[in-house]
């Protein structure tokens, strides 16, 4: 099980807002608040990685988040996220209030996160042909038996998850994707059916695919990706206009998948193949690159993850920002 913690309680007042601000920047962007609020603001997350599922308890002044287009285009996280809201903290036998999915495929506008919650994240795929059905309740509060029944039980693994060792971690996040299913996917039906997203999107998601799929190949450019999703070029760079162009989206995805590479340590992979394997012309190219995109150098990043793949609060804040999205990236 891996573990981390994250409080602002390490942080001067008058960086606490942006300190916690950068801890959720892997998914969310924040609503700023006045200057007074940002220097009362407090907050702290602990999180579980356990596996195939990432699961946090949050505690926190309320805030607005949102999840525009560009950030959908740009980070290419395709996750559902289960968030539990409840009364009071879950430690202090917080209650479930409601439920709400948050589709990360999908525009999330201006909306309000609660002073205490239970989120899971979960890959879109482990869901299979449940995830449409479950991706329609997207931003809709759900206060029915079934979600304040999963609810409880997602809290419940947040409260006990910690000292679950072996093979049980594995175990329970191979079950909750049936019993979300089992919860939610049934309400689907009594939702309004509203467009799954406009043409533009679904080009969108299709190239993203390709993209995933021809990292490693030297032949993905501009052009190429447009043959294959059969546009023109001007509708290409438009739809990829939000992202600052699809060049900058290739670029980035690649950095992300460098940095899943160099965190497999298993590998054995030296990180000049690593740069070689993802089209960059030098290892100071890659080096370059990476830091400009993570905030580290590859080597500091691999060296992180050998010290501790399980970093907790003994580390120091200005590292411990950096494990959550390495978690996200590998769901």
């Amino acid at each position: 099980m891996k573990v981390q913690n994250f409080s602002t309680s390490h942080f001067a007042p008058g960086d606490r807002f942006e300190a916690f601000s950068l801890r959720i920047g892997s998914m969310f962007d924040m609503g700023a608040p006045d200057r007074e609020e940002a220097t009362r603001f407090s907050a702290s997350i602990e999180s579980l990685n356990m596996g195939t599922m990432l699961v946090s308890a949050m505690q926190t002044h309320e805030f607005v988040y949102e999840r525009s287009r560009r950030r959908i285009v740009r980070d290419f996280i395709d996750h559902l996220m289960i968030r539990v809201d409840l009364d009071r903290p879950p430690g202090e036998g917080g209650r479930t209030r409601s439920v709400l999915i948050i589709d990360l495929g999908q525009v999330s506008e201006r909306n309000l996160t609660p002073e205490h919650n239970v989120s899971v994240v979960l890959p879109r795929r482990i869901f299979g042909s449940h995830a449409d059905a479950l991706a329609r309740l997207h931003q809709t509060p759900l206060f029915h038996g079934g979600a304040l029944f999963l609810g409880d039980h997602l809290v419940s693994i947040m409260r006990h998850g910690g000292d679950l060792h072996g093979p049980i971690p594995e175990g329970v996040a191979a079950l909750t994707p049936s019993l979300v299913t089992t919860c939610l996917a049934p309400s689907a039906g009594h939702v309004s059916k509203e467009a799954q997203g406009d043409f533009e999107l679904a080009l969108l998601s299709r190239a993203r695919q390709i993209i995933d799929d021809r990292l490693a190949s030297p032949r993905l450019t501009p052009d190429m990706l447009a043959r294959e999703i059969g546009v023109s070029r001007s509708t290409l760079y438009r739809i990829f206009e939000p992202a600052g162009g699809v060049a900058r989206v290739i670029r980035e995805a690649r950095m992300k998948a460098a940095a899943r590479a160099i965190a497999d340590l298993e590998s054995g992979v030296r990180i000049g193949d690593i740069a070689h394997q993802f089209c960059f012309s030098s290892d100071a190219q890659f080096t370059r690159s990476f830091k400009a995109h993570h905030g580290y150098t590859p080597s500091e990043y691999r060296a992180a993850v050998v010290a501790d793949r399980g970093w907790t609060s003994a580390v120091k804040p200005a590292a411990d920002g950096r494990l959550f999205p390495g978690w996200l990236a590998n769901l």
